[in-house]
């Protein structure tokens, strides 16, 4: 039997997304999809605008099986440490035989001889990053410029492509676990991941469908509607204003100002310079999103600060590997996953929130996202303990 894995944040599942899943069952021949997916926070260093369940709900209506959740720790995890932590969780199943991956370059050898490199970290390698990083490269401009020097026969062009960017990190985290996976690469179609706008006929991304949505006011426009295969999933956001980072401003800043006196380079992400940075532009910052504008620098990205925010924020000062297998729902036909799960999983497996062992910062995270949501769309709190899995 084969099971094709899938790493997804599907905020929202869109029509790219239900291409995706069709053309992996496909490519592998697989009986089974099994997706490892982003939980209430992504990868970006944000909250997702769509909680976790309605999300679940799509990718099993349009043709997953099974939905396991990433912990908070890897969905918000640079491209490195969620690629490494996807593929621990899908291969520790015991029962995922292929990886899919969605990416601008569908060569598998081009993409394999940079992760081969970023891998092995050979040592003219990593005395050339170091040097970049000393001379005040940002670290993707320093890590490029160090695989340059390393061989220049490198195809480097391929790391401007967020896709490719992270196929990559997929390809290193098989490579430094010893994984069998075989891969299975989909070439990205439609608008290109940077796209901002939504082009009818066109398979747009999620950003620009999250872009429309936040300038609509949480109206599902025709527009938007056209891009959502299963919109019904999505009924309870129609007409609410969009769930974005800066509904978490206030929670940040008391975080931040709790104590004048505290450095926060303990937390995950969080650099000595960005500490010193945030201790120094406090009075300054008014919202999330501003926080992330007057603190970022040449050397520290957009993302990297929005991460580094949003680890203070939920508490996480480690990337710990996946302590459970998470299960947010499955689809009937697919019910012996469970029991191939239970039986060839190498975590417990979990079913409801109220086992207790699911980590209590998890829970913690998933509180904060609930009651955001809660206020800003004056609907009662669901507490995640109660909260029961899909079954489509």
């Amino acid at each position: 039997m084969r099971i094709v894995g899938i790493t997804a944040e599907y905020n929202p599942f869109h029509q790219g997304h239900a291409r995706h899943l069709a053309e992996a069952r496909r490519l592998s021949g697989a009986d089974y999809v099994i997706v490892a997916m982003s939980g209430n926070y992504v990868q970006r260093g944000a909250p997702a605008m769509f909680d976790k369940y309605a999300r679940a709900e799509a990718a099993l209506a349009g043709g997953a099986d099974l939905i396991l959740e990433l912990p908070p720790r890897v969905a918000t995890g640079s491209a490195e440490y969620f690629a490494s932590g996807a593929v621990r969780l899908l291969a520790g199943t015991g029962l995922v035989t292929d990886l899919c991956f969605g990416a601008e370059c569908d060569d598998p050898d081009a993409l394999a001889r940079l992760a081969r490199v970023l891998s092995e970290e050979p040592e003219k390698y990593r005395l050339c990053l170091k040097d970049a990083l000393r001379r005040g490269r940002s670290y993707p401009e320093a890590r490029a410029w160090a695989l340059g020097q390393y061989d220049p026969a490198l195809p480097l062009a391929l790391l401007a492509s967020p896709n490719n960017l992270l196929g990559v990190e997929y390809l290193k985290a098989l490579f430094r676990q010893k994984c069998s996976l075989r891969v299975q690469i989909l070439k990205r179609a439609g608008a290109s991941y940077h796209e901002p706008f939504l082009t009818p006929g066109t398979a747009a991304s999620a950003g620009a469908i999250r872009g429309a949505l936040i300038k609509s006011g949480g109206t599902f426009t025709a527009e938007i509607r056209a891009q959502l295969p299963f919109l019904q999933t999505f009924r309870d956001y129609e007409g609410k204003t969009p769930i974005t980072e800066d509904a978490f401003s206030l929670l940040l800043l008391e975080r931040l100002r709790r104590n004048p006196q505290e450095t926060f380079d303990s937390f995950f992400g969080v650099t000595a310079e960005l500490s010193n940075r945030i201790r120094n532009r406090l009075d300054d910052l008014t919202s999330f999103s501003r926080s992330v504008e007057l603190l970022k620098t040449r050397n520290l990205t957009e993302t990297a600060v929005r991460r580094a925010l949003l680890h203070i924020l939920l508490d996480i000062r480690t990337c710990r590997p996946p302590a459970c297998f998470r299960v947010l729902g499955f689809r009937r036909e697919a019910v012996s996953l469970l029991a191939g799960l239970k039986e060839r999983g190498n975590l417990p497996l979990v079913t409801s929130a109220s086992d207790d062992t699911l980590p209590e910062d998890w829970l913690f995270a998933d509180r904060l996202y609930e009651s955001v949501r809660s206020l800003l769309h004056s609907r009662p709190f669901r507490n995640e303990r109660r909260r029961k899995m899909l079954v489509l």
